[in-house]
């Protein structure tokens, strides 16, 4: 039944959202998420890992349908005990549908790609998850710095209370300066069955200098703020650093 109620609170979050985004003419706010924990074979690095993934985006742009952008995600500060992964790699597309169409086509075209994958890495985690901007964020040079936390909602909490509450975030974001946007995954497929995480909670911004002047800004009296705003919604666990970069090498 809890999974139900989760389903539901999160098609209305989407359509709340899409209706938020179309309202200021804007692209709908959410987009499907192919996520895939990896480890290096050896010998091999992530530079070995990004050329094959620029390689991999100029073929997704000449043999797929649909629009679907890689990025590779390398740990910066973690504790490696809880995450034993060398980078995680997130695919995008539109919508849920296309994504499927991307992996009908790539099951059928890319068998040759593939083994180039297979001599740099070995990811056996894969998970679907959908992404929603909570606060629009863009890098001019396309690389980021993305601090996560997994999030469970507070009993009879739903998606809809995170909606009003990140508008209410993000408008003290705004009014005192912070840098930087958020967004939230939802995990949907693929993860661990004892997984009580509900939506991961991203943080991103374009360089560590500007994630510590956010940090800064939390101390001198944010953290009040955000407690305030979040703790009757839900918890959050210890955040983790890592860096995005596209997997275009653009």
């Amino acid at each position: 039944m809890k999974n139900v109620i989760k389903a539901v609170s999160l098609l209305a979050a989407l359509f709340a959202m899409s209706t938020a985004q179309a309202d200021h003419h804007e692209e709908s706010g959410y987009a499907a998420l192919d996520v895939q924990f990896c480890n290096f074979k050896p010998k091999k690095s992530v530079k070995d890992v990004l050329k094959v993934a620029a390689e991999f985006q100029s073929w997704a742009g000449e043999n797929l349908s649909k629009d679907y952008t890689g990025y590779v995600w390398t740990p910066v500060i973690l504790n490696s005990q809880d995450f034993g992964y060398d980078y995680i790699w997130f695919g995008a597309s539109d919508t849920h549908e296309s994504l499927g169409i991307v992996f009908d086509e790539y099951a059928e075209k890319g068998d040759a790609m593939s083994k180039k994958w297979d001599a740099v890495e070995t990811c056996e985690d894969r998970r679907l998850m959908t992404g929603i901007s909570a606060k629009p964020f863009k890098s001019t040079t396309g690389h980021a710095y993305m601090q996560v936390s997994g999030c469970e909602f507070k009993d009879g909490k739903t998606f809809n209370d995170l909606i009003a509450a990140d508008a209410a975030w993000v408008k003290w974001m705004d009014e005192s300066g912070m840098p930087g946007g958020m967004m939230r995954f939802v995990p949907s497929v693929g993860g661990p069955v004892a997984s009580t995480i509900d939506v991961y909670a991203i943080y991103a911004t374009e360089s560590l200098a500007d994630r510590g002047r956010a940090h800064d800004m939390m101390i001198g009296g944010g953290s009040a703020v955000l407690s305030a705003t979040y703790d009757e919604v839900m918890s959050c666990d210890t955040p983790r650093i890592y860096h995005s970069m596209p997997a275009s090498g653009k």
